[in-house]
């Protein structure tokens, strides 16, 4: 079996959502989606020249090519890779007629729990909050997450540094707390801060937020400080999440072996792909550290991560962009046998491949402009 073409796709969800199609010289046909973002489905084309020819089923090997090819190892380059990663393990499960999972060691479970991402809810303000977390209880979920970084931008003693004021603090406490009373206390709920605080600030922060029985706390500081991330994780007893904007196994290894967190977030279309978080995971397993699944793809991109999940110990939670629910045919974009979601959980499919294919239909409704349907117009 060879790759006969490689081609990309961009639609217009609430990010730019990269698509990968890869065609072989026996008919079958694996997607994948990229990490989101401008300029990535351009990059999965560089890397024809190392595709085109080979034996999609080698899939560690191009793996490896690809990076040692790529400008951009890290970052759009992995992006870009991920999505044609995803690809081959579409292609290898089609030809062996196994889903992914099985693939990777086969199934722990075939549910996964999800956490509903609300952002910074219906404003910030606690009434704001409030009114988030009832939608997302009412919807069913058990888990919500709350963005807390620039929650108090009115409140900055200095617009550019990373320390909180007191004020900041006390609207950022009552933020939480209204969340956690309109929420209950049967629901988790976690706060992510995208990396925006000092050592010391976060620490301050996670003391406030104690009471209010967090499912973890997001990136509190920059995660490419591992020694800063170590004291904010043994001053609180909130369970430390980080890993979003790392890649590769290089990136989370120091990490995991200093147990530097409590949980790692590891985002499957951007650290390199499907096999690699796989990796990342196991390892942390090897520590008990638990694995979560950070995810702002589409459905496509939801089940390559979903396969993921359902293949290691350690999983504990995955992701939904539930912010993004104003795209109203993200759930019609993926054709599958059976539904993707079920009582608010991501069901992993059980079809050849990734289990699911891509709309054409849906796909064409909402190109960006400049993009086509894989080649077609």
């Amino acid at each position: 079996m060879k790759i006969t073409d490689v081609k990309s796709m961009t639609l217009r969800g609430y990010k730019q959502w990269n698509y990968v199609q890869i065609e072989t010289d026996e008919g079958l046909t694996g997607i994948g989606e990229a990490h989101p973002g401008a300029g990535i489905a351009e990059i999965v084309l560089q890397f024809k020249r190392i595709l085109i020819g080979a034996d999609p089923r080698n899939i560690e090997p191009l793996y490896n090519r690809m990076i040692g090819a790529a400008s951009n190892r890290y970052a759009m380059g992995l992006s870009a890779i991920g999505g044609i990663e995803t690809a081959l393990w579409d292609i290898l499960g089609k030809s062996l007629g196994v889903p992914v999972y099985r693939l990777l060691g086969g199934k722990y479970r075939d549910r996964m729990r999800l956490y509903a991402d609300v952002g910074h809810g219906k404003g910030n303000t606690p009434e704001g909050w409030a009114q988030r977390a009832r939608e997302g209880v009412s919807d069913g979920y058990q888990a919500i997450k709350f963005d807390i970084d620039n929650s108090a931008n009115e409140l900055k003693q200095d617009a550019v540094n990373r320390e909180l004021s007191t004020a900041e603090l006390q609207k950022m406490t009552a933020l939480v707390a209204a969340a956690r009373e309109a929420a209950g206390d049967g629901i988790d709920i976690s706060i992510d801060c995208h990396s925006l605080f000092s050592t010391h600030s976060a620490m301050k922060l996670a003391e406030r937020l104690e009471p209010f029985d967090l499912m973890f706390l997001e990136d509190p500081v920059p995660n490419d400080n591992v020694e800063a991330m170590a004291k904010v994780t043994a001053a609180t007893s909130i369970p430390i999440c980080t890993g979003e904007f790392l890649f590769r196994r290089d990136g989370f290894r120091e990490l995991i072996q200093t147990q530097a967190c409590d949980m790692l977030h590891v985002d499957v279309s951007g650290t390199g792909g499907i096999l690699e978080a796989k990796k990342i995971a196991d390892l942390a397993d090897l520590y008990y550290i638990p694995f979560a699944a950070h995810n702002i793809t589409s459905p496509i991109g939801m089940t390559a991560t979903a396969h993921v999940c359902a293949a290691v110990r350690n999983f504990i939670v995955m992701e939904l962009p539930y912010h993004a629910d104003q795209v109203e045919w993200r759930w019609d974009l993926a054709i599958s046998d059976a539904p993707l979601m079920e009582d608010n959980v991501f069901v992993v499919p059980e079809k050849p491949g990734l289990g699911v294919e891509i709309n054409a239909d849906i796909a064409r409704e909402h190109l960006m402009p400049g993009s086509d349907h894989f080649g077609i117009i």
